[in-house]
């Protein structure tokens, strides 16, 4: 596998960028780690994953909260507390709502570091209709923070990669640390927001 993408972001650099971008909009911190590991070696620019990374999470966030904005449109902008919007109790997902009015700037910009609870914020403000001029004074930090982040991850532990291949346990131990943190910080992000709500 390593071979491959080696090979591949070097004999085709611009379309290596553009799966970044596209994989970026798909899902993210996995493929930004691969990039960094490849541009610690030579075969990416750091700089340039970066601002395709960040350019491709700016557009992410406005898909989804484009998408909130239309769920918003066709509903009317209120949800009856009776009855369900796909599998979500409409009953709870009002309480939600209500908390994420006031402090929504804080979450779209926390939300950017747990995995899909990324997207059900930017969802639910594209559905409050906030504006977007405020979406995007809390999305393009959080995007350029996170980019930086996770291009720089795989580029420090780039040097790490050779021995990772040689100690197969090492790397199972390394990449299932890095999976729960991640689950840990979601988790903990929802059960604040359970608490608020209930």
């Amino acid at each position: 596998m390593q071979s491959f993408l080696i090979n591949f972001s070097e004999t085709h650099r611009i379309l290596a960028y553009l799966i970044i971008f596209i994989g970026v909009l798909i899902e993210g911190e996995i493929i930004l780690i691969l990039a960094g590991v490849l541009s610690r070696n030579g075969y990416l620019d750091f700089f340039n994953v970066i601002i395709f990374a960040f350019v491709a999470a700016v557009i992410h966030d406005l898909i989804y909260w484009s998408i909130g904005k239309k769920i918003s449109a066709r509903f009317g902008g209120s949800l009856t507390p009776q009855g369900k919007f796909l599998f979500f109790k409409l009953d709870k997902i009002s309480r939600f709502l209500k908390l994420l009015r006031k402090g929504n700037g804080l979450y779209i910009f926390i939300s950017k570091f747990a995995w899909n609870f990324n997207r059900i914020i930017l969802v639910a403000s594209g559905y409050l209709k906030i504006p977007f001029k405020k979406l995007l004074q809390y999305s393009i930090p959080a995007s350029l923070i996170w980019a930086i982040t996770f291009v720089s991850l795989g580029n420090i532990f780039a040097d790490k990669t050779e021995i990772l291949h040689k100690d197969i346990k090492t790397a199972a131990i390394f990449i299932f640390i890095f999976i729960l943190i991640i689950i840990i910080f979601e988790g903990v992000l929802k059960r604040l927001f359970r608490r608020e709500i209930m």
